[in-house]
Parts: structure tokens; C-alpha cells; sequence
């Protein structure tokens, strides 16, 4: 007899003809905390949907406190006990905290909501009414109701999908505690879904790591591994490159003064006087927890928003009235954050993908041409180190990394001149991080001027000649990333300014 809250037996899951799920196994005990690892693809996320009861396993068995389960959907796995916080909130914005707290069927404090809201507020360090609405909220503070939700619907098991990707270095130590008071308090299992293996480190007890769709270390005691031996175990040997700071500074390529930018729906300023420059050979970083205005100043850099005042000059010549079209005309490459949807098409094939940005390269008269189109998406492939199923595949059938690499080789075919790049690695494994950072710094070599506007601390440390926060719409502080102290970076990323 074990003690098992929760067990998955040779799991096997297939999306035509890739295998997301090979005889997967996966067990948690009650009142852990375990981490979840595995490059894009291994299949951790079909791992999480299957146990979620979105997607059924083609074989295998799920026991639910030694309970056999036929099968699972969301609402019966919800009832055993199982939730999930997702990168994206699902959180409904114009509804307050109370309401999106109570609106579950499920919901297990309808009779003493104030006496649970303020117990799990005290321990999340959550100081908002609850008749707050969720769009006045922080991002922070939306990460914690979004936790806090899955308690309110009796939730044992708490699958949490890079849960910090949104937060200050302090908000995260304060969400270590957290999750530590839940399992010893409440005795919550939680999973920890994470690429940031100091997270693991300092989150964890146990770690699971997935590859290729199997599972190839099981319920490792993490204090007993290192973070070379759980790299090797994710993807093999990685060579990580140190990073040369040494190269040569050419003329300001990108000037952006005194951009104000007020959001006409609900009359509130975005932006507030933000002024920067960036030369060529140099990239310019931006921190910042997610909300307080980078994608609205990266969609005004790269012409996707024009009702600002302002003013945006590439090399010396004014776009500030100019579109998207006319800045690219100037070799400005935009790398948005959020890939589907906005830089890449859903619904649309992998090829059609590839060729949007330079698509009069590949026509032949007033048609496009197939063998110029599959030959430029070769290049791109071949060049990037690019897996693709098929050039006729549906985009998504791509792992996030590879469209991630899609996406930047599209836009840094060209040799761009300047480059947007707006949280570039977010969700991605190590291998992938380390391939963009590659191909961020050819590019910053070949003196393009690029602004990184990132969450991830590291990843500014290691890139960034210079580094700028943002809080609530303005630059409050900036750092040389060679000087600058984590700690000090971190307050003014919640807006504390010593």
C-alpha cells in the first residue's frame, strides 16, 4: 500500500503521428511540493492536461486516492480535487475578487467567505478588499487570486504553469513561503511546472523530468541533484556561452522622446514621458513586472500603435507618424511577445508563417512562387536549426521553442538594423533560451541596436549593456548590469526607489 494522492501509470497520448506521451508514470504525495522539468515538447503540458481531464490518454491509468478513474474531464477532475493556474490569467477582469473567488459550483466557502479570504490573504501577503475588481489589480496580485481560487474550489492537487514568470524577485521568495504554508498548513500537493531551475532549487522537494515524451527521472529528491545533472537529464550536454560586452558601440540608431500614451477606453495614461536611445552594437534592456506599459511601448516603437505623442526617429529620420510597413522599410524587426497571435498566425501553415514578413521575395509575377517559398523556408530551417513536422503543418503543431525560432529567424533574416525583442525566451526550455541569446548577439555584432524589454532578470544581466525599469509607465531607474545589485533592481521593479 502506498501513500499516493494521486497516480499515473503508462500514460501514452498521440497527436497523429508524434508521440506526445510514451508509458509515462507520475505519482505525488500529500502535502509536497515537486517540480515538473522538461524541454518544450517532452510533453509535460499533455501530461498536465491529461491529469486535468482536457485531453484522455490513449493508454495508461489514473488513480485518484488509490481509486481507479475511468476516465476524467475538467469537471470530474476538478471535484477530485485537481486545479490548474495557467500562464494566462482566467481570471474574469470586470468581476471583483469575491465574485471570481464564489462563482464555482464548487465553491467551499460559501458560508464563511471573510474568514477564509483573510486567512489565505494573510498567508499570500494579498492587502486588497476583496470588492476589489480584478482590473485594478496587479500582476502579482492576479497570480495570487488565481491560486487562491483553486483553494476556494477544494483543490488539493495545484498544478501551477510557471507561476513567477510574472513577478518581482521579492514577490516570488514571498510566493516560496506561500506555497510552503499551503503544503504544511493545508497539506496541498503542488506541482511546480518551471524552466527556472533555481526555482526548482529553492521550490521543491521532489523533481520529475520529462524528454521526448517519457518520463526519465521519477521523484528525485532535489536537494540530492544538481542543476548540470538535471540539464543533462532534460536535453543532454549544453554549452553555454559567456557573453562579450567588449564589442564596438557605433552612432544612436533608435531615439524615443518623451512618448506619452493614454489608453482612450478607460482615460488612463500608459505611458508617462518615456524617453531612451540605443545604438548600434548595443542592446538596451528593459525590466519590469508585466503590466506596466512595455508591450504599449513596444507596439509604439514598431508602429503597431500610432495614437501617442512623441516622438520615434531610426536613424535620424522621424517615423513617428509612419506605420508598421514604413518602419520595416527602415529594416525595424519586431519580435512581440505574445508569438501566436500577434507574430505568428494560429490557423495558419507553418510556410504561410515563414513568409509574411518578405513575402515579395518569394513572388513569381503576381502569384507566389511554391519553389521560391519552400526554398526561402529551407534557409530559415536550415539556418535556425528550425524542427518542423512540414511546411504544410498548422503552426501549432510546432513546440513553443520552434516557433519561437521561426519567429526570429523571420525577423532577423534581414539583418535588421533595429530590434524589438519583448520577452523573447519566456516559456521556453534551456537549449532554446540559449539559441535565441545566440542569435540576439550575431545580430547586436552586425551592429543592430536592440531594446530587450524582459522578466527575466538573468537574462537582462547576461545580455544588457545597459539596463532601464519601468514601473507604471515610466523609467524610474536605471543600472549598468555589470554594478547593479538583484536586490535593488527588484524594489524598483515594485516601484521602491532608494
Amino acid at each position: 500500500m502506498n501513500n499516493y494522492i494521486l497516480e499515473a501509470k503508462n500514460i501514452s497520448k498521440s497527436f497523429g503521428t508524434i508521440k506526445a506521451l510514451e508509458d509515462v508514470n507520475f505519482y505525488l504525495e500529500k502535502g509536497k511540493i515537486y517540480g515538473l522539468l522538461g524541454e518544450n515538447g517532452a510533453g509535460k503540458s499533455s501530461l498536465m492536461n491529461i491529469l486535468s481531464g482536457i485531453y484522455q490518454p490513449e493508454r495508461g491509468t489514473i488513480y485518484i486516492n488509490e481509486q481507479k478513474q475511468k476516465s476524467l474531464n475538467p469537471e470530474s477532475a476538478s471535484k477530485l480535487g485537481i486545479g490548474m493556474v495557467h500562464q494566462e490569467f482566467r481570471l474574469i477582469e470586470s468581476f471583483s475578487i469575491k465574485d471570481n473567488l464564489t462563482l464555482s459550483k464548487s465553491n467551499i466557502y460559501k458560508k464563511n467567505f471573510y474568514e477564509a479570504y483573510n486567512k489565505y490573504s494573510e498567508i499570500f501577503s494579498l492587502s486588497v478588499s476583496p470588492n476589489k475588481l480584478i482590473n485594478q489589480l496587479s500582476v502579482g496580485e492576479k497570480q495570487k487570486i488565481e491560486i487562491v481560487k483553486l483553494i476556494f474550489k477544494n483543490s488539493n492537487i495545484m498544478l501551477l504553469d510557471e507561476p513567477t514568470a510574472v513577478l518581482t524577485p521579492q514577490e516570488t521568495s514571498q510566493l516560496k513561503v506561500s506555497l510552503e504554508r499551503l503544503s504544511e498548513e493545508d497539506e496541498k500537493t503542488i506541482v511546480l511546472i518551471s524552466h527556472k531551475l533555481k526555482e526548482i532549487r529553492d521550490f521543491t522537494q521532489k523533481v520529475f523530468v520529462m524528454k521526448n515524451g517519457r518520463m526519465v527521472a521519477e521523484d528525485l529528491l532535489t536537494e540530492d541533484i544538481s542543476d548540470d545533472e538535471l540539464i543533462e537529464l532534460m536535453m543532454g550536454n549544453i554549452q553555454k556561452s559567456v557573453i562579450d560586452k567588449s564589442n564596438k558601440i557605433g552612432k544612436t540608431k533608435l531615439s524615443v522622446k518623451s512618448i506619452n500614451y493614454i489608453d482612450r477606453s478607460n482615460n488612463l495614461k500608459i505611458l508617462d514621458d518615456i524617453s531612451l536611445d540605443i545604438s548600434a552594437g548595443e542592446i538596451l534592456g528593459v525590466a519590469g513586472v508585466s503590466g506596466n506599459g512595455q508591450v504599449e511601448l513596444a507596439n509604439i516603437i514598431s508602429g503597431i500603435e500610432t495614437d501617442f505623442s512623441g516622438q520615434i526617429l531610426i536613424n535620424e529620420r522621424d517615423v513617428s507618424r509612419k506605420g508598421v510597413r514604413s518602419r520595416k522599410k527602415l529594416n525595424l524587426s519586431y519580435i512581440p511577445e505574445n508569438r501566436l497571435g500577434v507574430g505568428l498566425a494560429p490557423g495558419v501553415s507553418v510556410l504561410d508563417n515563414s513568409i509574411v514578413r518578405d513575402y515579395f521575395k518569394t513572388r513569381l509575377g503576381p502569384h507566389l512562387s511554391k519553389t521560391k517559398t519552400e526554398t526561402y523556408l529551407d534557409g530559415l530551417i536550415n539556418k535556425f536549426s528550425i524542427k518542423a513536422p512540414d511546411s504544410k503543418a498548422e503552426i501549432t503543431t510546432l513546440s513553443g521553442g520552434n516557433m519561437q525560432k521561426l519567429l526570429m529567424g523571420r525577423e532577423l533574416t534581414s539583418n535588421p538594423e533595429v530590434i524589438i525583442a519583448s520577452q523573447p525566451t519566456r516559456g521556453l526550455d534551456v537549449n532554446a533560451v540559449e539559441a535565441i541569446h545566440n542569435l540576439l548577439i550575431e545580430q547586436r555584432d552586425k551592429g543592430s541596436a536592440i531594446l530587450l524589454i524582459s522578466e527575466d532578470l538573468d537574462e537582462l544581466f547576461k545580455l544588457s549593456n545597459r539596463l532601464h525599469v519601468m514601473f507604471e509607465g515610466k523609467i524610474i531607474k536605471s543600472f549598468h548590469p555589470g554594478s547593479a545589485d538583484v536586490n535593488d533592481i527588484g524594489l524598483a521593479m515594485a516601484g521602491v526607489i532608494e
